[in-house]
C-alpha cells in the first residue's frame, strides 16, 4: 500500500523500489474540540538575559532612485534573457494533482494559495493534502489551524544533511531519540473546516522496534508498538468522523518522521502538495536515495510537477555556473525518472537587490551641486547571478523535457527589485529577497496565466 500518486517506473526501477509498510489504528475522533495547546518546554539551559543591543548608527536601507541612478551601471545583467521553453499549457480541469518543491518563496504559502485560487477549484471541497516535516519551522504556513513541536526535535533538511538521504516526500526529515519528545497537529484548516477520517503519520522504520503513544482529540494515549522490515513506513489513524487534534509521543527509540498525509472520507478529485523549506536547494533531488523516495509516489500520477529553486544557489560566492548545472542536471533527472510522464517546470528566481548603508543612501553634494563619489556598490549583482540561474535551468529544462518560467522575468527583468519595493503596495519585502504577499500573489496570477489557467 503506498501513498502518493506518481507515473509508472520502468520494471527495473520498480524492482528496486521499496514500499511503504502501512499499521493501521482505529481511533475515536469527537469532531469539535477545544483548541490545541502545545505544551509548556522546560528550557533546554538557562540564559542570562542580554542587555539591548545599541542601536545601528548606520542601518541597511532599500537604495534611493538617486542611488541607483548615480551608482548602478548596466551591464551583461540588462542583456536579453534567454528564450525559455514554452510551458505546456495544463488545463485546470486536467491539473488536479499537483507537486511543488521549492525554498522559501514556498515555505511562505502566498504564491501557493494563490495558485490553488487561479484553478478555481470548489472552495467547500476539502483537498487530500501531503505535509512536509517542517512544522514549527520559522517562516513556514501550512494549512492546519495549529502545529506543536517540543524541544527535543531536530531538522533534517536533505540538501545539507548527509545524514538522512532517506526522507519523506517534503525532502525533509525531523528526528529525535529523546523519550517525551511530542508533536502535535490540529488538522482543521481553520475554525469552520472539519478535519480528516485518516491521518497518516510517515516515518522510517527501523530494525528495532519503536514504541509511541498517540492521542487523538483529547482522548487517553494508547501504546503503539512499530515493528517490521526497515524501510519508509505509514502509521495510520483511522476514524469514523473527522478527526479534529493527533498528538505523537515518543515512548521508546528513536523515531525519524516524515510528515504527514491527510485523507477525508470523501476526498475531493484534486490535491496539492506543497514541499518548501526556507534555505533549500535542488540538491535535495540530488542527495536523496532514489529508491527510498520513490516509495512515496504510486498510481496514478501527478498531473504537473514544479521544482521552484535557484535563490539560495545563488547566495554561494563566487557562483560557479558549470558546478550548478551539474548539480540541477542530476536533480532533475531524478525527479524526471519519479514522473515521466508529468508536465513538470522548472521555476527560476525572481530578482534581488542590495541593502546598502544608510550613509551611502544620502545625496553628499559639493559646492557646483554634484552628487561626490562614494564607494562603489554593486546594486546588480544578485540580477547577474539571477539571470545566469535562469539562462541555466531554461538549459537544463529544455534537455529534460520540461519548461522553464523565470521569476525575474515576469517582474520585468533585472533591477526590477527596486521598482517592486517601491510600489505602493510593496510587492517586495524589505530584505529585497522575498516578496510580500501582494507580491507573491502577482506572480502566482502571472505564472498561471502564462500556462493558460
Amino acid at each position: 500500500m503506498m501513498l502518493l500518486a506518481a507515473a509508472a517506473l520502468p520494471a527495473e526501477s520498480l524492482a528496486q523500489q521499496a514500499t511503504p509498510a502501512v499499521t493501521q489504528l482505529r481511533v475515536q475522533a469527537h469532531g469539535d474540540v477545544a483548541d490545541l495547546v502545545c505544551d509548556a518546554q522546560a528550557p533546554l539551559e538557562i540564559r542570562l538575559p542580554r542587555p539591548p543591543a545599541a542601536p545601528n548608527p548606520d542601518p541597511m536601507e532599500i537604495p534611493t532612485d538617486d542611488l541607483i541612478r548615480t551608482m548602478d551601471t548596466p551591464d551583461s545583467a540588462d542583456k536579453a534573457p534567454a528564450a525559455l521553453p514554452p510551458l505546456r499549457p495544463v488545463a485546470a480541469k486536467d491539473a488536479h494533482r499537483i507537486a511543488i518543491w521549492g525554498d522559501s518563496h514556498l515555505a511562505a504559502g502566498f504564491f501557493s494559495d494563490e495558485l490553488l485560487k487561479q484553478l478555481n477549484f470548489p472552495g467547500d471541497s476539502v483537498p487530500n493534502a501531503v505535509l512536509p516535516a517542517n512544522m514549527g519551522k520559522p517562516g513556514v504556513r501550512l494549512p492546519l489551524r495549529r502545529s506543536c513541536v517540543s524541544a527535543q526535535w531536530k531538522y533534517e533538511p536533505v540538501y545539507i544533511t548527509s545524514n538522512s538521504a532517506t526522507p519523506g516526500p517534503g525532502m525533509v526529515n525531523m528526528f529525535s531519540d529523546q523519550p517525551g519528545a511530542t508533536l502535535a497537529w490540529d488538522v482543521r484548516r481553520d475554525k469552520t473546516a472539519s478535519g480528516y477520517e485518516r491521518v497518516r503519520i510517515l516515518y522510517q522504520q527501523t530494525e528495532a522496534p519503536m514504541v509511541v503513544g498517540v492521542g487523538v482529540d483529547g482522548d487517553a494515549e494508547q501504546q503503539v508498538t512499530l515493528a517490521g522490515a526497515p524501510g519508509p513506513a505509514v502509521l495510520e489513524l483511522a476514524a469514523e468522523q473527522p478527526m479534529a487534534q493527533v498528538r505523537l509521543r515518543l515512548i521508546d527509540a528513536g523515531f525519524r518522521f516524515h510528515g504527514l498525509e491527510l485523507l477525508a472520507a470523501q476526498p475531493a478529485h484534486f490535491r496539492f502538495d506543497v514541499f518548501g523549506w526556507p534555505g533549500a536547494t535542488v540538491a535535495s533531488w540530488k542527495n536523496a536515495r532514489q529508491d527510498y523516495v520513490g516509495a512515496w509516489f504510486a498510481q496514478p500520477g501527478y498531473q504537473l510537477v514544479m521544482l521552484e529553486f535557484g535563490t539560495n544557489e545563488g547566495n554561494v560566492k563566487p557562483f560557479d555556473a558549470a558546478a550548478y548545472r551539474r548539480t540541477l542536471a542530476e536533480a532533475v533527472q531524478n525527479m524526471r525518472a519519479r514522473f515521466p510522464d508529468a508536465p513538470c517546470v522548472l521555476i527560476a528566481p525572481g530578482d534581488r537587490g542590495v541593502l546598502v548603508a544608510r550613509s551611502a543612501n544620502v545625496s553628499k553634494k559639493g559646492k557646483k551641486g554634484k552628487r561626490k563619489a562614494g564607494p562603489k556598490i554593486d546594486l546588480r549583482q544578485y540580477s547577474r547571478i539571477h539571470a545566469e540561474i535562469g539562462r541555466v535551468q531554461a538549459e537544463v529544462a529544455a534537455g529534460a523535457g520540461c519548461s522553464a518560467w523565470s521569476m525575474m522575468d515576469a517582474m520585468g527583468g533585472p533591477g526590477s527589485a527596486y521598482r517592486w519595493a517601491q510600489q505602493t503596495p510593496a510587492l517586495m519585502a524589505t530584505d529585497l529577497i522575498h516578496f510580500t504577499a501582494a507580491g507573491y500573489q502577482r506572480l502566482a496570477r502571472k505564472f498561471a496565466q502564462d500556462m493558460g489557467w
